[in-house]
């Protein structure tokens, strides 16, 4: 019995060091093709190219590595696999439709165009060729050529929102709103729960001031999708032009919840506690957060300095101005601005002084002088006048009498 017992002991080992059947070159694209799928794409390279060594003409693994370069943003590598997929098969159109894309991504886009041509070629009804096309065509404003392709699109499956979505891009680019909103509809039939359809229909209704329809399409972009941050923008703005300010508040604040780096929400929140609400603790601290992200933008800089003057705080408002200056030296509101200021200030030397460079720099709009009560500290300083006399004789000075405290020229 001990003899029988090695001997089947011995058979066992034996057999368990058999070697395991090698793999083949399709065995391996095909392991690589479900690491792709779970977007494993560097295992899934790995897989292609040993599918590749075993097979030199597996056009397909060529294929399929090409995509996992370019998943890997190899985009040069894809190429060349593209390319190889395509010698070892002419008519290849999965092939050229994928170098297309990769040379789209190195903004090659004649080359593009070519493959997805010839995709389009061998295969009349491959209907990613056409909206890749379309992509490249509407990018290089191409739109009678866009359009046709996305018509395509929507003839091969008009079940499909896509197809009309792109035509009603077109349509709004070429400012026909109201084509535009059509393509819409129908993208928003097929998919009634479509983003982008929504937002860009409320859009296209808002140019054609339809406020009533825009505000409801974006009030269901935040239904549909809480975090879309953009949707929230645009209605701050409806609601600021209605002069709803605390809605337009909460959307602007809602808005840069979201992004907290954008500098136009809060400069926005900004405008409707200075313009609307006369709030001007409010808007100096919004004004302020936009400036600290976006030091380069005149209409922020311009604002926060006056709502630091109608606070009194004069030399915060007269630093603020001088950024202004330096941002824009030849732009001649920022001397007027700093005039202002230096006015309030009652520092009159120096108010005329900047007020004088204002005027040589051509801020001569004499019915805003008129009516500026922070030039009202020096309007009947004899220098003040003798700075407009330099510039305006005294017949355009005698139809504003408020220039000068309301006294005659």
């Amino acid at each position: 019995m001990k003899k029988i017992f090695l001997f089947l002991l011995s058979f066992v080992l034996l057999f368990g060091l058999q070697p395991a059947q090698a793999q083949s070159s399709t065995e391996f694209n095909n392991q690589g093709l479900t690491k792709f799928n779970a977007k494993n794409y560097t295992a899934a390279l790995q897989d292609f190219n040993k599918a590749i060594e075993l097979d030199a003409k597996n056009e397909k693994a060529f294929l399929n590595r090409g995509l996992a370069k370019y998943a890997l943003k190899d985009f040069d590598g894809a190429i060349k696999d593209f390319t190889n997929a395509i010698a070892l098969n002419a008519k290849y159109s999965n092939a050229y439709n994928n170098r297309g894309m990769a040379y789209n991504r190195l903004k090659n886009y004649t080359a593009a165009l070519q493959d997805y041509n010839k995709a389009i070629e061998l295969d009349p009804a491959y209907y990613q060729a056409y909206k890749n096309r379309a992509t490249v065509q509407y990018g290089l404003k191409n739109y009678g050529a866009a359009d046709a392709d996305y018509a395509k699109m929507t003839e091969q499956k008009p079940a499909d929102p896509e197809g009309y979505m792109g035509r009603g891009s077109i349509k709004d680019q070429q400012k026909d709103h109201t084509a535009a909103i059509k393509f819409y509809d129908q993208a928003i039939a097929n998919k009634p729960d479509h983003v982008i359809a929504f937002l860009n229909r409320a859009n296209a209704k808002y140019a054609l001031k339809d406020v009533k329809g825009a505000l409801a399409d974006y009030n269901k972009v935040t239904v549909l999708q809480p975090g879309n941050a953009n949707v929230y923008f645009n209605l701050g703005t409806i609601y600021t032009v209605q002069e709803k300010s605390n809605e337009a508040i909460a959307a602007f604040r809602k808005y840069n919840s979201f992004l907290p780096g954008e500098w136009s929400g809060y400069k926005n929140t900004a405008d409707v506690y200075y313009q609307q609400l006369k709030k001007y603790d409010s808007s100096e601290y919004y004004y302020n957060k936009a400036w600290q992200i976006n030091k380069n933008e005149k209409s922020v800089i311009e604002w926060l300095g006056y709502s630091l003057l109608n606070q009194k705080k004069v030399p915060e408002a007269i630093a603020m101005f001088k950024n202004q200056i330096a941002l824009l030296p030849q732009d001649p509101w920022g001397y007027y601005n700093m005039g202002c200021a230096l006015s309030a200030g009652k520092q009159y030397d120096e108010a005329i002084r900047y007020l004088d460079m204002a005027l040589d720099k051509r801020m001569v709009e004499l019915p805003y002088w008129e009516t500026d009560k922070n030039l009202d500290n020096v309007r009947m300083i004899p220098a003040f006048k003798t700075v407009l006399q330099k510039y305006f004789n005294k017949d355009i000075l005698a139809k504003y009498p408020a220039l000068f405290g309301g006294l005659n020229f």
